[in-house]
């Protein structure tokens, strides 16, 4: 899915104040990619945890501006939170967010160019 014109802003601040309890219990070790996107030559990966139960958006062959975040629902994604830990790649060619809980949601995560054509994986 491609959609132009977006405003990330009023996310970006509800990311900031979710950030704080993102991480506290979360590892990154023993991770997957059970999903995956792409936008204009962007990949886009939901990481996944099994040690630990948390999930993370990740990007690659991305450049400067580009972003990811997560959403997460607990009605499997018919409504969702998000965008939560927005990371904007400041240099290199990749970025994650922190990563998050996953008990009681389904996650995804989404990836946007600096020209705001942007995709999802599916829920997870």
């Amino acid at each position: 899915m491609l959609v132009t014109g977006l405003g990330f802003t009023a996310g970006a601040a509800q990311a900031t104040s979710a950030e704080g309890s993102a991480a506290a219990a979360c590892s990154t070790s023993n991770a997957t990619s059970p999903r995956r996107a792409s936008v204009e030559g962007m990949n886009i990966e939901l990481r996944y945890s099994t040690s630990s139960r948390c999930a993370w958006g990740r990007i690659t062959n991305a450049v400067p501006g580009d972003r990811v975040w997560v959403d997460h629902s607990s009605d499997g994604g018919r409504t969702w939170n998000g965008p939560l830990g927005m990371t904007y790649v400041q240099n290199g060619s990749d970025t994650h967010t922190p990563a998050y809980n996953d008990a009681g949601y389904v996650m995804r995560a989404c990836g946007a160019k600096a020209d705001d054509y942007f995709a999802c994986t599916g829920w997870y």
